[in-house]
């Protein structure tokens, strides 16, 4: 993953703004009088829809890549959380809780993928084209 300020930052707004979006769609969108498990389903789809537009808006910025996954996932986690919590909370709490579910979905895709593919020191790679010899 990218660690320049720039693309650092494009991905923590990216996510906050796909939370905090789902998270204000969610609340609109769904009935008071849902059950929590309906809720969940109908803001999770909502929510995918809100990070993948916002992920569409902000990829030519800050790379489609590096921006639609994690805006995506933080968009369905959040709309979920509103939909089910949505008989309890204020516009403000979805605004806010999403956004901060999707800062953390961000650190959450940060880790898999020191995980899955490890760090990589500058020092170990051969930079020589091997071809032009």
């Amino acid at each position: 993953m990218e660690r320049r300020l720039y693309f650092v930052f494009g991905d923590v707004l990216a996510c906050a703004l796909a939370g905090g979006g789902a998270g204000l769609v969610a609340f609109y969108a769904l009935p008071n009088d849902w059950l929590a498990v309906f809720g969940m389903l109908g803001g999770m789809g909502l929510g995918m829809i809100a990070g993948m537009v916002i992920g569409l808006l902000l990829s030519p910025f800050f790379g489609a890549m590096e921006v639609m996954i994690p805006a995506a996932l933080a968009g369905m986690v959040s709309g979920m959380w509103v939909g089910m919590m949505h008989t309890t909370i204020t516009l403000s709490d979805a605004i806010g809780t999403g956004a901060g579910i999707g800062v953390l979905c961000l650190a959450f895709t940060y880790v898999r993928h020191v995980r899955l593919h490890g760090t990589v020191d500058p020092d170990d790679l051969d930079l020589e084209d091997k071809n032009n010899e």
